[in-house]
Protein backbone atom coordinates (compact mmCIF):
# COMPACT_ATOMS: atom_id res chain seq x y z
CA UNK A 1 0.00 0.00 0.00
CA UNK A 2 1.44 3.39 -1.24
CA UNK A 3 2.20 6.00 1.67
CA UNK A 4 1.28 9.01 0.93
CA UNK A 5 2.32 12.88 2.81
CA UNK A 6 2.08 16.66 1.99
CA UNK A 7 5.52 18.69 0.79
CA UNK A 8 4.96 19.64 5.02
CA UNK A 9 5.18 16.60 6.79
CA UNK A 10 8.10 15.21 4.28
CA UNK A 11 10.27 18.56 5.27
CA UNK A 12 9.08 17.77 9.08
CA UNK A 13 9.76 13.56 8.80
CA UNK A 14 13.12 14.54 7.05
CA UNK A 15 14.37 16.74 9.58
CA UNK A 16 13.18 14.55 12.64
CA UNK A 17 15.70 12.05 10.36
CA UNK A 18 18.53 14.87 10.64
CA UNK A 19 18.21 14.99 14.21
CA UNK A 20 18.05 11.16 14.58
CA UNK A 21 21.30 10.95 12.83
CA UNK A 22 23.01 13.43 14.18
CA UNK A 23 21.92 11.72 17.98
CA UNK A 24 23.27 8.19 16.67
CA UNK A 25 25.97 8.95 14.95
CA UNK A 26 24.33 7.88 11.41
CA UNK A 27 24.92 9.72 8.12
CA UNK A 28 23.13 12.58 8.53
CA UNK A 29 24.58 14.39 5.71
CA UNK A 30 22.75 11.83 3.64
CA UNK A 31 19.04 13.25 4.52
CA UNK A 32 20.47 17.17 4.45
CA UNK A 33 21.59 16.78 1.10
CA UNK A 34 18.05 16.32 0.09
CA UNK A 35 14.98 18.56 -0.48
CA UNK A 36 11.44 17.48 0.72
CA UNK A 37 10.53 15.69 -2.26
CA UNK A 38 13.43 13.82 -2.56
CA UNK A 39 13.39 12.70 1.00
CA UNK A 40 9.86 11.58 0.00
CA UNK A 41 10.63 9.47 -2.59
CA UNK A 42 13.37 7.74 -0.63
CA UNK A 43 10.79 6.66 1.65
CA UNK A 44 8.53 5.61 -0.99
CA UNK A 45 5.89 8.18 -0.54
CA UNK A 46 3.39 10.13 -2.71
CA UNK A 47 3.38 13.73 -2.26
CA UNK A 48 -0.06 15.08 -2.26
CA UNK A 49 -1.06 18.37 -2.76
CA UNK A 50 -1.70 20.91 0.33
CA UNK A 51 -5.08 19.38 1.46
CA UNK A 52 -6.08 22.56 3.77
CA UNK A 53 -5.27 25.04 0.44
CA UNK A 54 -8.83 25.64 -0.91
CA UNK A 55 -9.60 27.85 -4.16
CA UNK A 56 -12.03 30.34 -2.17
CA UNK A 57 -13.42 30.39 1.05
CA UNK A 58 -16.66 28.96 2.36
CA UNK A 59 -19.55 31.24 3.98
CA UNK A 60 -20.26 29.50 7.40
CA UNK A 61 -24.01 28.60 5.27
CA UNK A 62 -22.00 27.09 2.55
CA UNK A 63 -20.12 25.04 4.95
CA UNK A 64 -23.36 24.14 6.56
CA UNK A 65 -24.81 22.68 3.49
CA UNK A 66 -21.78 21.39 2.33
CA UNK A 67 -21.75 19.29 6.12
CA UNK A 68 -25.30 18.08 5.89
CA UNK A 69 -24.55 17.24 2.22
CA UNK A 70 -22.31 14.94 3.31
CA UNK A 71 -24.13 13.91 6.23
CA UNK A 72 -26.78 12.75 3.99
CA UNK A 73 -24.43 11.04 1.87
CA UNK A 74 -22.55 8.87 4.39
CA UNK A 75 -26.38 8.03 5.72
CA UNK A 76 -26.78 6.54 2.18
CA UNK A 77 -23.69 4.82 1.86
CA UNK A 78 -24.80 2.55 5.19
CA UNK A 79 -27.03 1.11 3.15
CA UNK A 80 -26.55 -2.75 3.60
CA UNK A 81 -28.35 -3.01 0.04
CA UNK A 82 -25.24 -1.30 -2.04
CA UNK A 83 -23.01 -3.13 -3.62
CA UNK A 84 -19.29 -2.87 -3.94
CA UNK A 85 -18.95 -0.68 -6.66
CA UNK A 86 -22.15 1.26 -5.19
CA UNK A 87 -20.74 1.70 -2.31
CA UNK A 88 -17.34 2.99 -3.66
CA UNK A 89 -18.93 5.14 -6.19
CA UNK A 90 -20.48 6.68 -3.05
CA UNK A 91 -17.30 7.38 -1.48
CA UNK A 92 -15.84 8.94 -4.55
CA UNK A 93 -19.08 11.49 -4.80
CA UNK A 94 -18.51 11.99 -1.01
CA UNK A 95 -14.90 12.81 -1.25
CA UNK A 96 -15.25 15.11 -4.30
CA UNK A 97 -17.67 17.21 -1.94
CA UNK A 98 -15.41 17.18 0.90
CA UNK A 99 -12.36 18.65 -1.49
CA UNK A 100 -15.10 21.13 -3.37
CA UNK A 101 -14.12 18.76 -6.58
CA UNK A 102 -18.30 18.56 -7.12
CA UNK A 103 -18.59 22.42 -7.17
CA UNK A 104 -15.78 22.58 -9.54
CA UNK A 105 -17.15 19.48 -12.03
CA UNK A 106 -20.51 21.72 -11.88
CA UNK A 107 -18.84 24.94 -12.96
CA UNK A 108 -17.14 23.41 -15.86
CA UNK A 109 -20.11 22.18 -17.59
CA UNK A 110 -21.03 18.95 -15.97
CA UNK A 111 -24.67 19.82 -15.61
CA UNK A 112 -26.42 16.43 -17.25
CA UNK A 113 -26.43 15.06 -13.73
CA UNK A 114 -28.32 18.03 -13.00
CA UNK A 115 -31.00 17.47 -15.60
CA UNK A 116 -30.32 20.80 -16.79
Amino acid sequence: MPKFMTLGEAETKRQKAIDFMERTGGDADKFREMDAAEYAAHKGAELLQNPMKRKHKMTKSELSETLDELADGLEEALDPGLTREELVAKVKELSDIATGDADEDFEEGDQDEYGD
